[in-house]
């Protein structure tokens, strides 16, 4: 990997702190631990001692905002000729926003459900001496919706479609919403007891897609009639992205008692991760801290959302590809490498790589003209020649979305599998043309089933590069 692919790696210091995935894990059980509404109150002990209540609520009339600031110092790990390669990594975002939080009637991670309206969101990396990326929400995507999901947030605008790298903005480690699952599912009988967070929520407040193990535990550093101070430490070791991570999580709270929700936040986040199919590894220290206060209710913050998370088109993500050429795609793909003549985008499923899509230009010819069945045939042929594929079915679609699609199919043996490549020419009316080669293997056919199609049925031609998100 290049110093240059590395910077596309971690386009945002979340990118690779809390990326989407979905891997296999030790059975989660998800026991209550957001909103507690039958220990809301204080209770009196047998012995005459009044009971300690953490409980925050879920206030729909209520609008909070935070401050959220991130610092990330470290090295990134890439695989090169003499074994690995270490860049050092200077990181840093900032977050404001409000939001309006929901109550509901599910338990751990799916009772959240959350608005937010976001003031500023961005991010800037240094990978190396000079190689520097930065993200930036746009003012057009800055309402967001937040639902909880089994392994992380899901977020998504309901104004706009998100490209990947700002949902990976968008998952920032240690968010507020979350935090509160550190706060006791239970009252406390004094001051020195200690407690356990449900099993998500550190895999979640770090990013850890799917634990392994992890532990948690909570206590009371201090406490008045007015806050309470709780300090934490938490391990979880699992897969991101499909990488094997171990994280470790220290800090301290403080709980406003009054207005019943966490007033500050302080942690160090510290991850080994091992490089994997879709990203670098790490060995870095995260600095965490947000501040949360009661705010005026804004009317630019909704007072409902919708109950349900919305159907998997909606979840669809914008791409824009080299020659100007945007689609959509689903949450599953990420882009592993980008240059000005192409980008590769890796499908994963249960944590494991299924499946690779290469886009790129092609030559165009004159408008209302297309290449050859039987030259785009010798096209593939050769290429495959390298691979001893040999060519199963070929087949032209007139009018896909305003684009003639001319579609092969391929089969050859790898290491003992059978693989499938699917290539894709796109001709639009004016002549441009794309090219779409997904590769995957015979058995993880139906994990991929679907989503070439849907990929290619959403092409369209821009006349520039988009500045602003796309409407929906």
């Amino acid at each position: 990997m290049t110093k240059e692919s590395c910077g596309k790696s971690i386009v945002g210091p979340m990118t690779w702190l809390m990326s989407v995935a979905l891997a296999v894990s030790a059975a989660m059980s998800f026991s209550s631990g957001l909103s507690h509404p039958a220990q809301a109150d204080e209770k009196t002990g047998p012995a005459g001692a009044e009971e300690i209540s953490l409980a925050d609520r879920a206030d729909p009339s209520r609008v909070t905002r935070v401050e959220y600031a991130l610092k990330i110092e470290g090295t990134l790990l890439t695989p090169s000729q003499t074994g690995t390669s270490e860049w050092n990594l200077s990181s840093t975002g900032k977050f404001a926003f409000e939001q309006r939080r929901f109550a509901s009637d599910a338990t751990g991670p799916f009772a959240i459900r959350v608005v937010r309206r976001f003031a500023t969101a961005e991010s800037e990396s240094i990978v190396g001496k000079d190689h520097a990326t930065s993200v930036v929400l746009p003012s057009q995507a800055r309402l967001i919706h937040l639902y909880g999901a089994e392994y992380q947030l899901l977020q998504l605008s309901p104004d706009v479609r998100l490209t990947r790298p700002q949902v990976d903005l968008l998952q920032i480690p240690c968010d507020p919403i979350v935090a509160t699952g550190l706060l006791p599912a239970r009252n406390l009988k004094d001051q020195h007891e200690k407690w356990n967070a449900d099993s998500w929520v550190i895999p979640m407040l770090v990013g850890v897609d799917a634990a392994v193990s992890q532990s948690a535990t909570c206590q009371l550093k201090s406490l008045t009639a007015n806050q309470a101070v709780v300090t934490f430490e938490g391990t979880a070791e699992g897969v991101v992205t499909g990488s094997a991570t171990k994280v470790t999580l220290k800090g301290e709270l403080t709980f406003d008692r009054t207005q019943r929700f966490i007033r500050s936040f302080q942690a160090v986040q510290s991850e080994k991760r091992e490089p994997g199919p879709f990203s670098p590894g790490l060995n870095v220290n995260a600095t965490i801290a947000w501040t949360q206060t009661s705010a005026a209710p804004a009317s630019e913050l909704p007072d409902t959302m919708p109950e349900q998370v919305p159907d998997e088109r909606k979840l669809l993500l914008t791409l824009a590809t080299p020659g100007q050429v945007l689609l959509l795609h689903n949450r599953n793909w990420h882009v592993f490498h980008e240059t000005p003549e192409m980008v590769m985008l890796r499908m994963m499923h249960d944590g494991s790589l299924v499946a690779q899509c290469n886009i790129s230009p092609s030559p165009a010819v004159p408008p209302g003209e297309s290449t050859s069945e039987q030259e785009y045939l010798s096209e593939v042929q050769i290429a495959l020649a390298e691979r001893k594929g040999v060519v199963k079915s070929s087949k032209i679609h007139g009018d896909i979305n305003g684009w003639r699609v001319h579609h092969v199919r391929a089969l050859g043996k790898a290491n003992d599998k059978t693989l499938i490549w699917d290539y894709f020419l796109c001709t639009a009316k004016s002549g441009q043309q794309t090219s779409l080669i997904f590769s995957y293997a015979e058995e993880d056919e139906k994990q991929v089933a679907g989503s070439p199609e849907q990929m290619v049925g959403t092409l369209t031609v821009r006349a520039n590069r988009p500045k602003v998100a796309l409407p929906r």
